[in-house]
């Protein structure tokens, strides 16, 4: 009140006393009061009616009324006002009741001095600047707070607090009360009443009081549940295979894992059958994937009705197959390996062809042949090789002498390593095309290998190879390194996508050596785009989220590859800002008449743009499933339909002739459109250049 009087109203039906108190109020030189008086309670609301004061005397006795009758007039009329109540004898009752109507102090008129009325002012001014610093806070907040009296009345309340009583109780009468006592004898953090979720919590006083403090939690635990329903419904897809609606790879690992576990504790045995169709692609290339895909189908319901108590089957992908047989002898799974074998000749009807169709197994047993489950896996899996290049067994048990297959993988590591040094590694460009504008937006660089010896070798053969061996992480320095410089000198293309193993992205060093293939290259960070997959991320979550964060503090874009084919967790997606998620290929190729895939496709597109996340779908090959992947909501695509891969050796004479920047016109670039439509670009594409 610096610089300005303090208004002040005296009620007091007394003259003689109300002029002792403005004589001593203006005795007090420090501070100037403005004083209006009033004889009575009546004329003192007149005056409330026209001005606002800072504080209010009142004498105890006003006629037939009393100061405490005229302090709970004016609370009533929602006069937050200061007031002091004038009492001329001290009483311990008389006090109480002031103070519960709402008085701000009390002074006996025995003892009115100028200091005890000047201090008396200054103490209800303070105490009004921190009741509205209170009031505020109480308003403001989104705790709904009650302080209960010792004998459980409310003695204050915010507006929050009775919202929720009126909305957990359906605006009961006794609303407050119940939310209270339902409250207080709350054992649970979390308090479930009507529609909302609370979470209570109780501060015992030293003078007997509490106050009782509720949080609204429903949108967060509902929240919570939607995504505990969301991860388990993913986790359904993630343990289920697609196609078949047999386990898939990680079910099967869980399965193996815990009988293994089992059999170890109980000295029993555990059977490994592995197998596979043959000439499988044979059938994809002569009658197209579908009917691929109606052999796999045909050929899961058959292992589901061969199947006896112990033995479980799963499909691992393509079309290769793993039983489980628990307690086994040699015997018995020799028994189950021939009935799978027997069972899966078939001949199918396939649009009036006929589908001749036979599996190799090969069986590996627990402990004898394996004590891990990769130990299990690779001998069934050498036993099955072994059995193809028999010719005349389906069936084939592993043996020790099969290690000459591991010798060959050793050689075929050998000549990898070299492969590395001596520049037989090259890049083919797999242009990316945004699904409206078909502009191009991007490259993935993929890996090749030109061996003089055994020509060209697939990635699918040495890439495992080179997991095996150590080699990958070297792989992904080459392909790295060889990424930037060819975006250095091929500045049409917008952006590079390079894949990243998941012994790479969780290797300490490999941001110094991403920031150094940067910098030498001389290219923008932004150019980059790194490929990770869900799987590298859950091997060692928190190493690879780590060094994720510094590459996207680089600038450099980061996307999660495959998505889909591994455990897509929402917490996953939710604990680091992917840039983009890329579908798996093997989606878009099960949609068409698979209402069940179409509907999986859409969900996993669903969840990308639901997290705002641009998703791309790999392996486009047709019109229907790129019109397919448009609708769905993928923003950009690549795959044969579009384009195929670019070799790197190619790249210098397409860009002289093409900006794929700019296209001045049709006509301008009607010779190199004829030149895409038969070597790079699919006519669709072409055509629209």
């Amino acid at each position: 009140m610096s610089g300005s009087s303090i208004k002040l109203l005296i009620v007091d039906d007394d003259e003689d006393d109300t002029y002792l108190i403005v004589d001593a109020l203006q005795q007090v030189s420090r501070t100037r009061y403005a004083i209006t008086t009033a004889s009575s309670p009546l004329k003192a609301m007149a005056e409330l009616g026209k001005q606002s004061f800072d504080v209010i005397f009142s004498d105890y006795r006003l006629g037939a009324l009393t100061g405490v009758d005229f302090i709970r007039s004016v609370r009533a009329a929602q006069i937050e006002t200061p007031i002091i109540l004038l009492t001329g004898i001290s009483d311990h009752v008389i006090d109480n009741a002031a103070l519960e109507a709402g008085s701000s102090d009390f002074i006996s008129k025995t003892g009115l001095t100028s200091d005890v009325l000047d201090r008396s002012i200054r103490y209800a001014l303070a105490h009004a600047d921190r009741q509205r610093m209170l009031q505020t806070i109480l308003k403001n907040t989104q705790t709904g707070i009650v302080v209960l009296e010792e004998d459980g009345r409310i003695s204050l309340s915010n507006g929050q607090f009775q919202a929720m009583a009126r909305a957990a109780f359906d605006n009961a009468d006794d609303a407050a009360a119940s939310l209270i006592a339902v409250s207080m004898s709350a054992n649970t953090q979390d308090l479930a009443v009507g529609s909302l979720i609370l979470e209570p919590h109780i501060t015992a006083l030293q003078d007997g009081k509490s106050i009782l403090a509720l949080n609204d939690v429903t949108q967060r635990v509902n929240v919570l549940r939607e995504r505990e329903q969301a991860e388990e419904r993913i986790r359904n897809i993630a343990m289920q295979d697609v196609l078949t609606s047999l386990p898939n790879r990680m079910a099967f690992e869980n399965q193996l894992d815990q009988c293994l576990q089992e059999a170890k504790d109980s000295g029993n045995s555990v059977a490994v059958l592995l197998f596979d169709f043959n000439r499988f692609k044979d059938v994809n290339d002569l009658f197209g994937h579908a009917a691929g895909d109606y052999l796999l189908k045909c050929a899961a319901e058959t292992l589901r009705s061969i199947l006896s108590e112990g033995e479980y089957c799963a499909r691992l992908g393509g079309d290769e197959f793993v039983l489980i047989q628990t307690n086994c002898t040699s015997e018995s799974a020799l028994d189950l390996a021939k009935r799978t074998s027997q069972s899966l000749s078939l001949i199918l009807d396939w649009e009036g062809k006929t589908i001749e169709a036979s599996v190799t197994i090969g069986v590996s047993v627990y402990p004898q042949q394996g004590r891990t489950r990769q130990e299990l896996l690779r001998n069934a899996d050498l036993a099955m090789y072994r059995g193809k290049a028999a010719k005349d067994s389906s069936i084939c048990v592993f043996d020790a002498g099969m290690d000459q297959f591991i010798r060959d993988r050793r050689a075929l590591a050998h000549d990898l390593r070299y492969a590395i040094q001596s520049g037989e590694l090259s890049l083919d460009m797999q242009p990316q095309f945004h699904v409206h504008s078909t502009e191009l937006v991007g490259c993935e660089a993929l890996l090749r290998w030109e061996s003089p010896t055994r020509g060209r070798v697939s990635p699918a053969v040495f890439i495992p190879i080179a997991e095996e061996n150590g080699l990958i992480f070297d792989i992904d320095l080459w392909v790295l390194a060889r990424s930037c410089k060819l975006l250095a000198e091929q500045s049409w293309i917008p952006r590079m996508a390079v894949n990243i193993s998941a012994k790479a992205i969780c290797q300490p060093q490999i941001i110094a050596e991403i920031r150094a293939a940067v910098l030498n290259s001389g290219i923008s960070p932004a150019r980059l785009e790194l490929e990770v997959t869900e799987t590298a991320l859950v091997q060692d979550l928190n190493r690879a989220l780590h060094n994720l964060r510094q590459i996207k503090a680089m600038g450099i874009s980061v996307a999660m590859d495959d998505f889909g084919t591994g455990y897509s967790s929402l917490s996953l997606l939710s604990s680091f800002p992917f840039d983009r998620i890329k579908i798996d290929g093997s989606f878009i190729q099960l949609t068409g008449g698979n209402e069940r895939a179409n509907e999986l496709f859409k969900a996993v597109v669903g969840l990308g743009t639901a997290l705002r996340v641009p998703v791309l779908v790999e392996g486009v090959e047709t019109e229907d499933q790129f019109h397919f992947a448009r609708a769905a909501g993928c923003e950009e695509m690549q795959g044969f339909y579009a384009a195929r891969p670019i070799p790197e050796a190619q790249l210098n004479g397409l860009v002289t002739s093409f900006d794929f920047a700019r296209i001045e016109s049709m006509q301008a670039n009607q010779g190199l459109r004829e030149k895409l439509a038969g070597t790079f670009l699919a006519p669709a594409i072409a055509t629209a250049v």
